[in-house]
């Protein structure tokens, strides 16, 4: 009986360390899990700003505009405080329907002033001095 006891008694040493390295182990994924930030209203409209710029613009548009885009989150202009890859996969997660954000094509014209007016800015911030008009 004595070997029986010692085989119980390893067979418990060994499910408590298992269950010990179990509980270890699943608060640290948590805490990684946690550790990503929710998405910025920043990031929400990088994410829209692309899509209007595929719904509205010529795919020359929507080409230069979605590489000054990339540029702009690269750059930390989206969001200073998290690294840029993490953003720019943010800002791809975060794409919605373009039917959401532009309900007709009336509106286009609109919108693209502005994603033009935004490129201009971008522009002014990137090479840190404005352009003056000749």
């Amino acid at each position: 009986m004595e070997f029986g006891q010692v085989m119980k008694a390893r067979i418990e040493l060994g499910a408590l360390l298992s269950a010990s390295v179990i509980g270890i182990c699943v608060p640290a994924e948590a805490q990684t899990r946690q550790s990503s930030a929710p998405p910025t209203v920043a990031e929400q409209q990088e994410a829209d700003w692309r899509v209007i710029a595929a719904r509205c613009g010529t795919p020359a548009f929507e080409k230069g505009f979605y590489k000054e885009s990339r540029a702009a989150v690269a750059a930390g202009l989206v969001n200073k405080n998290r690294p840029p890859a993490e953003v720019e996969k943010t800002v791809e997660a975060l794409r919605r329907s373009p039917f959401v954000l532009v309900a007709s094509n009336a509106d286009c014209p609109n919108q693209l002033a502005q994603l033009r007016e935004l490129q201009k800015t971008r522009k002014v911030v990137r090479t840190g001095r404005t352009q003056q008009r000749r």
